[in-house]
């Protein structure tokens, strides 16, 4: 059988032919991701040009003087509104930084936690152990319709409540509350409010843990109380997540890790697909157990709920959670 040769030329031409098809292909490729971010990019600059337009026809019209960083404010807060995601809300810089004090459980107040708004105002939830509030007289349900005579009504958010009802240690703020169908009102002394996370407590030879909420550093306090009282002959636990808030999932499942026997506590996947994953360890606490939840009962709190009861090592009774997540 005789080898065929390729002569030079044949061969520069099959090259030459790879590589252009080659070129094709990948300008194929770019012209299709320039053509999606072209698309983009004029979706992008048709938003902007629709925001442009509505500041030229507010300084054109508006009789007065805006902040523009307020207004910005207000557009960002309205662009997250319209996302339509009721769990999500914008934060600046100053909320950001409330939302941050709160979270570590230590700040300048009077000692109150707001659940929700009501109709008429906004609903106290819990009064914290020892503050200014409960010295003077604020109790759970109380529903704050004024701050220093102003109506609540008219504030555009909680955050303006919260900003209102905070201040210097020392100074003073009056709180006017309903309470049975009669305005109530308090001078109370804003000072340093520390709120516990965990209220713990036992009830005969039964545990009781009021968990607030999951913020920093609560699950360190879960631990030591909850192996406070089983050292003191608890037998049985209750956990109570009334009134909670949630907060962060690695603090919950540290907590969960103590009850739990080896496996999945939470897998999370996000928007892109990526998933995340919490277990917990061998070793598990053997007493029976109870989660006491109602209505206020949000996010962690739920999912705290929901795992010790699939997991079947405790019984839910109270009122059905809010269903976040």
């Amino acid at each position: 059988m005789k080898n065929k040769k390729i002569s030079v030329a044949t061969c520069l031409m099959l090259i030459f032919l790879a590589v252009v098809t080659t070129v094709n292909i990948c300008m194929l490729g770019i012209g299709e991701v320039y053509n999606s971010m072209l698309g983009n990019l004029q979706e992008t600059e048709s938003n902007y040009k629709r925001l442009k337009e509505l500041v030229s026809v507010v300084d054109k019209y508006y009789v007065g003087e805006y902040d523009m960083d307020e207004a910005m404010d207000g557009v960002l807060a309205g662009f997250i509104d319209g996302v339509g995601d009721r769990w999500s809300s914008y934060y600046n810089e100053e909320e950001y930084q409330q939302l941050l004090e709160s979270n570590e459980n230590s700040y300048v107040g009077i000692g109150v936690t707001i659940a929700t708004e009501s109709n008429n105002g906004y609903m106290v939830t819990e009064v914290t152990s020892d503050s200014p509030a409960e010295k003077a007289g604020i109790k759970p349900f109380d529903v704050i319709v004024e701050v220093d005579g102003e109506d609540t009504a008219a504030f555009d958010s909680y955050s303006e409540l919260v900003e209102k009802v905070r201040g210097e240690a020392g100074t003073s703020v009056n709180i006017g509350v309903m309470r049975d169908g009669t305005v109530l009102r308090f001078d109370i002394i804003r000072a340093a409010v520390f709120n516990p996370g965990v209220e713990a407590r036992m009830i005969g030879d039964i545990a009781y843990l009021h968990i607030d909420g999951f913020d920093k550093n609560v699950d360190v306090e879960f631990s030591e109380k909850l192996q406070s009282l089983i050292d003191g002959g608890a037998k049985g636990i209750v956990f109570d997540v009334r009134f909670n808030g949630g907060g962060y999932v690695d603090v919950m499942s540290n907590m969960l890790d103590l009850l739990l026997p080896e496996g999945t506590i939470i897998t999370m996947s996000d928007n892109r697909g990526e998933v995340t994953e919490y277990r917990s360890k061998e070793g598990a606490i053997e007493l029976p157990m109870v989660v006491i939840t109602n209505e206020y009962s949000i996010s962690a709190a739920e999912f705290f709920a929901a795992v010790l009861q699939e997991y079947g090592v405790a019984t839910i009774v109270g009122d059905k959670t809010i269903g976040k997540g």
